[in-house]
């Protein structure tokens, strides 16, 4: 056999195999619970919305949406929908009422993120360490994976301790697991139905 037929050889091999697992990658499941589709209608301020999920990872939503960032303090879901229309991917963290009566507590994260514009209110968030925690956990992988079109948020009545969605999907879990959260960012990140370029 000559020398071309063996590099013809090898080379249709390596192609045969990049394609194999080509097929393989592109057949695995998407992270997270694939959820109905409920729509994406804007509905007038104060309209009242059932979703099918906690937190909802589509349904009819308000005109304006939620820009990127970390929030002190929990956000609506009729906004939080319309964020998710546009390709964000939402880090929820469990933060209920009952546990937020701790003393007030400054967050580093959320005191640059509310410095550099990121943020609403002060800053100043009143939890409990685990709900501080689990922020700042949150925190760090936003910022790690550059802050475009991420939302971390506190969120009231939560099942877990901590709630992955995007538009139609939704991973909930208990143990900060930054891996699975990445994961996550890296295949829903702007895979909304509505591309927009903010």
């Amino acid at each position: 056999m000559s020398k071309k037929w063996i590099i013809i050889s090898v080379i249709t091999a390596l192609f045969i195999a990049f394609l194999a697992w080509l097929f393989i990658e592109s057949s695995k499941p998407l992270p997270g619970e694939k959820i109905a589709d409920l729509g994406r209608g804007h509905v007038p301020a104060g309209t009242k919305v059932e979703y099918n999920s906690n937190p909802p990872t589509s349904g009819k939503h308000y005109e304006e949406w939620i820009r990127a960032g970390v929030y002190s303090e929990p956000k609506d879901d009729r906004n939080l929908v319309h964020s998710l229309e546009h390709g964000y991917v939402i880090l929820s963290v469990k933060c209920n009422p009952s546990t937020a009566l701790g003393t007030s507590v400054k967050s580093e994260k959320l005191e640059e993120a509310t410095a550099s514009g990121e943020a609403t209110g002060s800053g100043e968030f009143k939890a409990d360490d685990e709900c501080r925690n689990r922020l700042e956990q949150l925190s760090r992988i936003y910022e790690k994976k550059g802050k475009r079109k991420l939302i971390v948020v506190p969120r009231e009545n939560l099942e877990t301790d901590f709630a992955l969605t995007a538009w139609q999907f939704l991973d909930k879990f208990d143990q900060f697991d930054a891996g699975r959260i990445e994961k996550f960012i890296d295949a829903h990140l702007n895979q909304g139905p509505e591309k927009t370029m903010e």
